[in-house]
C-alpha cells in the first residue's frame, strides 16, 4: 500500500510542475502548445524539495555528432584503401621480379651455332676478362688470338672482328679449340 501512495504522490507532484494548458485556453502561446523537438528526460528523486526534474533535450552538436563519426569512418576507409593499395604494388613488384628471373633463366633455342658458341664461352659478352687468361666472346688465350687484326687481346676488339677470327679459326681447325662447349652443343 505505501508503494501505491508514493507513486500516486509523485504523480500529483510530477502534474503540479508541468503546465498542461486547458483545451479552451486562449491565453496559451503557440509556442506552449507546438510539441517541442526532440525528448525531454524527466528524473524523480523522493528525496529533494523538488522531486520531479524535466531536463529539455540539446541540440545535436553537428561537428561532434555527425562529422566526426564520418570523418573517422572516411579516415578508416582511407587506411584500407592505402593497405590494399601497398597490397597491390607489392603483388606487383613480387609478380615482376619472378618474371624478370623467369626471363633470365629462358634459354632461347636457335640455329645460330655462333650465338650458342659465344653464350657458352662467355655469356655472349664480347668484352669479357675471365682472369685465366681467356678473353672475349670466343675465350682465346692471347697464342691462340697473336694479334689478330692488330688488336692485343680479344677482349678489346670489336664483335666482328672477334666473330671473323672464330670462323678463321673454326676453318683452320673445327671445333676443337673450344672442346668443353663444342661438346655440350653437339658440335664434337
Amino acid at each position: 500500500m505505501r508503494n501505491i501512495s508514493q507513486f500516486a504522490i509523485s504523480m500529483v507532484l510530477l502534474a503540479s510542475q508541468v503546465h498542461i494548458p486547458a483545451l479552451g485556453d486562449s491565453t496559451a502561446s503557440a509556442e506552449s502548445q507546438a510539441p517541442a523537438a526532440g525528448v525531454y528526460e524527466v528524473k524523480l528523486n523522493t528525496n529533494t524539495a523538488s522531486p520531479v526534474e524535466i531536463v529539455a533535450p540539446t541540440k545535436p552538436n553537428f561537428d561532434t555528432d555527425v562529422l566526426a563519426p564520418l570523418r573517422a569512418d572516411q579516415a578508416a576507409e582511407a587506411a584500407k584503401a592505402a593497405q590494399a593499395l601497398a597490397a597491390a604494388q607489392a603483388a606487383k613488384r613480387k609478380a615482376q621480379i619472378i618474371a624478370e628471373e623467369a626471363v633470365a633463366r629462358v634459354v632461347i633455342p636457335t640455329n645460330d651455332v655462333w650465338g650458342a658458341l659465344r653464350d657458352c664461352e662467355a655469356g655472349g659478352d664480347y668484352t669479357r676478362n675471365s682472369g685465366n687468361g681467356y678473353y672475349g666472346a670466343y675465350q682465346y688465350s692471347l697464342s691462340t688470338w697473336a694479334d689478330f687484326m692488330g688488336y692485343a687481346r680479344p677482349d678489346l676488339a670489336p664483335p666482328a672482328v672477334q666473330d671473323a677470327k672464330a670462323h678463321v679459326t673454326e676453318a683452320a681447325r673445327g671445333w676443337a679449340p673450344w672442346p668443353a662447349c663444342a661438346r655440350k652443343l653437339g658440335l664434337l
